[in-house]
Formats: C-alpha cells, sequence, structure tokens
C-alpha cells in the first residue's frame, strides 16, 4: 500500500486532487519458492460489526510458472454502538465473498505474463426501522414494515506483459490491459397505509417496491517503463514514464412503484415523482495521460526530482426517456473536454550523516464526475430541484512542503523522527448550492465552483528503540483551514498518538498499548438555521482512547493476534463524521464511534 499525502496529480492525474492511495498484491514469489509451496489459513473475529472472517491463501513456484489464489469469506450483523446509547441502528445482516488468483508464466529468462482475477460479491438484509412509523407529508401514511436487500459484485481482469531486458530506451517495464464490472442493486420493500382520503377516512393498504441500481464498466490499458543512466560526471537518473487510458461507462437507473392490495393498480408517481428515471444521463467517461519522472542524484548527498504529466479528460452523457423524467425542464447538459498539465518538484539535501532536509511543490487536479456534472432531479411534493452546471470546472491545488527528517543515537536507544510543514491551496473547490428559485417557487440547487480554500499544518513523527524489548512512537498532526477568511468547520481538530510496544527476548510475544488524543473541536460556531428556527451546531470536547494489542507466536506455524479497541469504553464522535450537524439532531447517536471492543485472528502455516 502507498499513501501520497497532498497534490499528487503528477503521477495519478484526476485521481490525484489532494492525495492517492494505492495498493499492490503480492506475487507467488513473494511467498514461495521453488518446491517449497505456501499454504495458511486465518480465522478472525471482530466485536465492532459481530464479524468473522475466514481465509485460504496458497502458492507456488515451479520453473516456468507461478501461481497464487486467495479466498476470503466475511459475516457481519449490525450492534448497537455503545451502552449509552438510545438509538438503535437497523438491524444488518451480511456476508462478502471474495477470489483472488494470479497466474505467472516466465515466456524467457526477460519477460513475463501475468493473469489475474479479482472477485467480490456482496450481499446484506436491513430492517430498516428509521423508514417506518407515521409521516404527514406529502400524504399521511402509516408505515409497518420496511426491509431491505442489497446486491453487488465487482469482477475485475487484467493480464500484464513485464519485461527485465536492458536498452537504451528502459530498463524493464510493463504493459497492462485490464476490464472490470461493477453492478449493485438497492432493493427496498415496504408495507404502508395510506390516508388519502384524510385521517377519518379508512386508510388504503399499499405495498412499495424500488430498486436503486449503479452499474459501472471499466477498461483501459496502462505503460510504465524504467530508465537509470549514469552521466560520466557522477550524476544518476532513474526515470519513470509511461502512458495511461481509461474509459468509464454508468448508468443508474431507479425502479419504484406501489401497489393497492385491494385494486391491485399500480402507481409510478410517489411522491411527487414519476419513475422509472435515472437521476444523470448514461455517461461514457475517457481519461488519457503521459507522464514523466525523474529523481536526479546529484551528489551522494542532494538529489532533485521533477515530474510532469499530462491529462485528457472527456465526459459523454448520453439522453434517454428515462432521464428525460428527472430533466424535466430540459436543463442544459455538461460535455466536457478538458485537458491540464500537472508537475512535481522535489529536492532532499542530507545535512549530515544522520539529518536530512527535503523540499516540495506539487500540483493537482480532479475533473467534475458524471454525477456532480449532470445530476438532474426534481421532487414536486418537497419543492426543490437538482439541476446539472455545463459551466463547472475542474477543482485545482497547489501544495507546498519543507520538513526535516533525522535518525539519530542516544545511548543505547536509535531515534527515528521527521517534521514537516504543508500548505495546500485549493481552487474552485466542487460543493452544492442553493442558486435560486424558479417561477413555481421551486429552490433550485447545483453543484457549483467555490471560493478558494486554504489547508496548511505540520506533522512530527518519532520512532525510538529504546532497547532490545522497548520501542516508542509519537505523532502529532496540526491542520488548520481557512475559506473567505474563515475558519473550516471540517478540519480536524489537533491529534496525538502514543504508543509503547514490548516484545520478548525470543520474540514470540508482543504487546503494544496506544493513547490516541484528540484536541477539542472548533468553538464559538454560527447557529444553523432552517424551517423549524435555528439550531446551535455541535461542538465536542476534547478525549482520549486507548487500545490494547496482543500478537503471539504460538509456534513456527501458528500465529495469534489479540486486540482491545477502545479500553475505557469511552462514548465519542469523529469530527470528520458529525461537523456541520445540530447539537440537537435526533440521529446523532447513530455516527458515535463502537464502545470497548475485542477482536481476534489465528493464522496457522501449512
Amino acid at each position: 500500500v502507498e499513501i501520497l499525502k497532498g497534490p499528487s496529480s503528477a503521477l495519478y492525474g484526476s485521481d490525484g486532487l489532494a492525495g492517492a492511495i494505492s495498493y499492490t498484491t503480492k506475487d507467488a514469489s513473494d511467498l514461495a519458492d521453488l518446491n517449497n509451496p505456501f499454504f495458511s489459513a486465518t480465522a478472525s473475529y471482530d466485536e465492532a460489526n459481530d464479524g468473522t472472517k475466514y481465509g485460504f491463501l496458497s502458492a507456488f513456484v515451479g520453473n516456468k510458472m507461478e501461481g497464487l489464489i486467495q479466498i476470503t469469506r466475511r459475516d457481519m450483523n449490525e450492534r448497537n454502538l455503545h451502552d449509552q446509547i438510545s438509538t438503535k441502528p437497523n438491524d444488518m445482516n451480511g456476508e462478502s465473498n471474495s477470489i483472488l488468483s494470479k497466474i505467472k508464466f516466465l515466456l524467457t529468462e526477460s519477460i513475463d505474463l501475468t493473469f489475474t482475477i479479482d472477485v467480490q460479491e456482496w450481499e446484506s438484509e436491513w430492517d430498516l426501522q428509521t423508514e417506518t412509523g407515521f409521516s404527514f407529508f406529502p400524504i399521511p401514511t402509516q408505515t409497518s414494515s420496511a426491509l431491505g436487500n442489497d446486491e453487488s459484485s465487482r469482477h475485475r481482469f487484467s493480464v500484464e506483459l513485464g519485461f527485465n531486458n536492458e536498452n537504451m530506451f528502459f530498463d524493464n517495464g510493463r504493459i497492462t490491459v485490464f476490464a472490470q464490472n461493477t453492478e449493485q442493486d438497492q432493493v427496498t420493500n415496504k408495507s404502508k397505509l395510506v390516508f388519502s382520503m384524510g385521517m377519518r377516512a379508512r386508510p388504503t393498504p399499499f405495498s412499495e417496491y424500488q430498486n436503486f441500481q449503479f452499474n459501472q464498466e471499466i477498461f483501459g490499458f496502462s505503460s510504465e517503463f524504467y530508465k537509470e543512466i549514469r552521466q560520466s560526471s557522477g550524476i544518476k537518473h532513474q526515470i519513470v514514464y509511461g502512458f495511461e487510458y481509461e474509459s468509464i461507462e454508468v448508468e443508474r437507473p431507479r425502479y419504484r412503484y406501489e401497489t393497492n392490495l385491494i385494486t391491485r393498480q399500480l402507481n409510478y408517481n410517489i411522491s411527487g415523482h414519476t419513475y422509472p428515471d435515472k437521476t444523470f444521463p448514461d455517461t461514457e467517461t475517457i481519461r488519457q495521460g503521459i507522464y514523466f519522472s525523474d529523481r536526479i542524484e546529484v551528489t551522494p548527498k542532494a538529489s532533485i526530482v521533477i515530474g510532469a504529466r499530462y491529462d485528457s479528460y472527456e465526459l459523454k452523457p448520453s439522453v434517454d426517456e428515462l432521464f428525460n423524467r428527472s430533466n424535466v425542464a430540459r436543463n442544459e447538459l455538461s460535455y466536457i473536454d478538458d485537458s491540464a498539465v500537472s508537475s512535481k518538484l522535489g529536492f532532499i539535501y542530507d545535512l549530515n550523516d544522520n539529518i536530512s532536509l527535503f523540499a516540495q511543490y506539487a500540483e493537482g487536479f480532479r475533473s467534475p464526475d458524471y454525477e456532480s456534472a449532470n445530476i438532474s432531479f426534481t421532487n414536486f411534493a418537497f419543492r426543490y430541484s437538482v439541476t446539472p452546471n455545463p459551466d463547472l470546472d475542474s477543482e485545482e491545488s497547489e501544495g507546498y512542503e519543507l520538513g526535516l527528517r533525522g535518525n539519530n543515537s542516544l545511548g543505547n536507544s536509535k531515534i527515528n523522527w521527521s517534521l514537516v510543514y504543508f500548505e495546500n491551496d485549493y481552487k474552485d473547490f466542487i460543493e452544492t448550492q442553493l442558486t435560486g428559485r424558479s417561477p413555481q417557487g421551486i429552490s433550485l440547487y447545483k453543484y457549483v465552483n467555490l471560493n478558494d480554500v486554504t489547508i496548511d499544518g505540520f506533522e512530527f513523527e518519532l520512532q525510538a528503540i529504546i532497547n532490545d524489548n522497548y520501542s516508542l512512537y509519537l505523532g502529532h498532526t496540526n491542520t488548520e483551514g481557512e475559506q473567505n477568511n474563515e475558519e473550516l468547520i471540517s478540519i480536524d481538530p489537533d491529534q496525538t498518538i502514543l504508543g509503547l510496544s514490548w516484545i520478548s527476548d525470543n520474540g514470540g510475544f508482543n504487546i503494544k498499548g496506544i493513547a490516541n488524543i484528540s484536541e477539542k473541536s472548533i468553538d464559538g460556531l454560527a447557529p444553523v438555521c432552517g424551517r423549524g428556527g435555528c439550531n446551535k451546531l455541535l461542538e465536542l470536547p476534547g478525549r482520549v482512547t486507548y487500545d490494547l494489542f496482543f500478537n503471539f507466536n504460538i509456534s513456527e506455524k501458528v500465529f495469534a493476534n489479540l486486540a482491545v479497541r477502545n479500553l475505557t469504553d469511552k462514548k465519542y464522535w469523529d469530527w470528520a463524521s458529525v461537523n456541520g450537524k445540530a447539537e440537537n439532531d435526533p440521529e446523532l447517536d447513530l455516527y458515535v464511534n463502537s464502545g470497548r471492543t475485542i477482536s481476534a485472528s489465528i493464522k496457522y502455516l501449512f
């Protein structure tokens, strides 16, 4: 797993506005050797979601072929989040199955061909108590039951040709072709009584069915090459360059109707809207990118990193009858044909054998996606509408970093540390906003580009190996944000992590304790006002939570882990989940974190 903080579009294009996370799966040769196959079985339990997990992993390596297969089964249930809350979350029972398989053929000493299949399927059943009860608008209705069934699948296939034969253009490289298909069905069945003739008349029994779907197909290919060049002056270049192409087709049809259980008539107009429909048109997105990066070792103490990427981006919506049912005003759609160049410049200098200075400038951008550009929906019963925005621009960002990192000794202790200051400037942030009202009095919303946003702060990390048995970790993050000279309430409070670890002399037993310290949230917030009046915004106090982790090497083939999270059973919220909510929000407890929970796992190597 690679985690990049700050703008990273010079590497990842439109996905790198504010950072990126990339995953690389293991090869069989990372686990097994020739004539020495690898087999493992794992089982785990997590009290936080009453979840169980069972997995099997096998790998083998031959003279001309190697393979890997991983099978995972998960089951989970919704549980009460904390003993101190009265709000009960909707009951849920879920399961998922996944298979990852990789086969690599060694065609020659320098060329290999890898086939990868990644299949994931999951299903969940819901008892939606939050959808039951009596509602007065738009028609008095008593809902007695609401049962949900969600089914999703993701199938990904790829073929990769790798080569390792040095020439004037590259030392090694790879060409990958990939395809992915995702399907989601969100089904809800309701039983209800509708008082269409008033509260004194006999209600009419109805059943309601809805299925909101999401279907996506992705096809693409990429190439990446690596070349190392050493000049006669001693300067060394480590060059990475490549090309990417990706086509994404997406649709989201919504089916919904209710059945009069007396007359058996079907009604497709519910809450002022006619179904089936689509809230955004079927859309094809085409993304292409060319990138180049060079790490230049100028001297043994100084290195420069330069990078640039050119991206083109096309958004092609296709209008049909189902979409026009949502776009009743026939609003103009956004057809995007845009491009961007993102650059990166970094510098690393070793001040001495123990301390290095580094600095970086990086650019990022994110093009509007199919939903933010062309969502269209009108609810006449509740008198609001969300409309497309053909003038929506791409979000842009610039990031700056300046820091020090070092490794020092203090007596018998070895210390690694880093201190970095960062600033990220964002332009044309995309968010929804009330833009006016129609002549009929319907509130109009759309995604718009807001004013510039600046986020800055610093991070400090320290890892100390005190002796053969004890080690210490300390991390602190301070972040501030500003928009229009006003503090951003969405910025997380200061965070500090303190960890202490002990390992036995033979390395077979390890205990780690972690304290998570969060400062209080922003205070003095202005109240939030709506039709029901004004309410004070939620503010959170500071908190400290504790976690304990135990690792046991029971034998050379059996390994066990035990974790106790939120040791003191603290009731708390994450600021990222609740900022902007009123302190009297009746659903606030649904966002609370789990109380004290235990998780355990065991792994057996065959």
